[in-house]
């Protein structure tokens, strides 16, 4: 017993400091001796149709298609669709009314969640481009020139934009750290071939590579679809300079169900995504594998390793098991206490742990059963 909880802690610790140490440095690595830069061209300006799933966004459907509109792209190769799904509110009116021809609405004939409306609306869309993005994400005026540049480039069939948080809240810096984490890896990942995952709220993808993905697909849309693309050979490329702004509610804990929900997505995600585990498939299997699979498992490798160092040190009394077990005693006590000893390196342990409990419990929502994509948006602040 005591040869297996050894070999549990130390195989825990190595997933861990591959998943959140080596393989960043990995990826600079071989950036360095095997990137490739894609062949931009800002003169190219393909016709674009902006999609934006909606349900019941009455709050920010008009200051969405403001937003959309105002960006500078060519008028006449600019167009927004607004996929309802059942929205029981005053949504579809609001896009019905909305005095531009180059504004359209496409209601779902029953509610199917964000996938369902990406399914059946992305092949009605008449253009080269695709951009996916969410009813509550704004755009800067430039966006769309730096995306759709990458294009340009026959090789790249998705490009992801860069998403930042137009809100701070007390517990926001730990997401901000993430989010600035996750993207210089993107970059990168592009750089050797694609990122495997893209910022959900903003994303392009061109239309003859758009693929349908399972119709109960539940919140994992921007890692499916870019997954798709490089199935067919192509790339998928992180554009920093292609910005955009999120609201979110400013909160851990009160984010803690979409992250539930995110959470679920992904092991179901990790269960069509199998065929990546074959090396064959190249850098692509090297980065969704270390970016994405070590990821979304490192919460029980965590638990393997805390519970393990526990038992080491009473069964040996050993003081290497003993400083494990009292280092991880008191991660897990910071991060429990950050609400009464509110220190930056506090809050950074309690949004660690929180995201992955929500992974946790996300696995035990994928294991219950997934029937229906559909959604019920996370209240925003005001």
């Amino acid at each position: 017993m005591i040869l297996f909880f050894t070999f549990l802690l130390w195989f825990s610790l190595a997933e861990l400091l591959y998943s959140y140490t080596l393989y960043p440095l990995l990826l600079l690595l071989f950036v360095r001796l095997f990137g490739r830069p894609v062949q931009q061209d800002p003169r190219y300006t393909p016709t674009i149709g902006v999609l934006v799933p909606a349900h019941n966004e009455e709050e920010v459907i008009r200051k969405k298609i403001d937003n959309v509109l105002a960006i500078k792209y060519p008028s006449d190769k600019l167009t927004v669709w607004v996929g309802s799904d059942c929205s029981t509110d005053t949504t579809d009116a609001l896009v019905t009314e909305y005095p531009d021809s180059r504004v359209h609405l496409w209601v779902a004939p029953q509610r199917s969640g964000k996938t369902g409306i990406l399914n059946q609306l992305a092949p009605r869309i008449d253009s080269d481009i695709i951009m996916f993005t969410d009813a509550n994400t704004m755009h800067h005026p430039d966006c769309l020139t730096a995306i759709v540049r990458n294009f340009a480039d026959p090789t790249v069939g998705a490009v992801a934009g860069h998403i930042e948080h137009a809100r701070s809240g007390d517990d926001e810096s730990g997401e901000s750290i993430y989010r600035s984490f996750e993207s210089r890896q993107k970059y990168m990942e592009g750089l050797l071939h694609s990122t495997i995952s893209a910022f959900g709220g903003f994303y392009a993808v061109r239309k003859e590579a758009f693929r349908p993905i399972p119709p109960n697909a539940y919140s994992n849309d921007d890692v499916l679809i870019p997954m798709n693309v490089i199935r067919q050979g192509l790339r998928v490329i992180y554009e920093p300079d292609a910005v955009s702004e999120e609201e979110n509610t400013g909160s851990v804990v009160s984010e803690f169900s979409r992250r539930v929900r995110i959470g679920a997505g992904n092991f179901q995600a990790f269960a069509w995504l199998l065929d990546f585990l074959n090396p064959a498939r190249g850098w692509p299997a090297f980065c969704l594998v270390s970016h994405k699979f070590t990821r979304w498992f490192s919460p029980f490798f965590l638990l393997a390793g805390f519970v393990s160092s526990g038992i080491l040190f009473f069964k040996s009394g050993s003081d290497l098991y003993r400083m494990m077990f009292a280092t991880g005693s008191f991660i897990v006590l910071a991060g429990m206490l950050y609400k009464v000893i509110p220190l930056r390196i506090t809050r950074h342990v309690f949004y660690f742990l929180v995201m992955n409990v929500a992974l946790i419990i996300g696995l035990y929502r994928f294991l219950r059963g997934i029937r229906s994509a559909a959604w019920s948006r996370t209240e925003r602040s005001t």
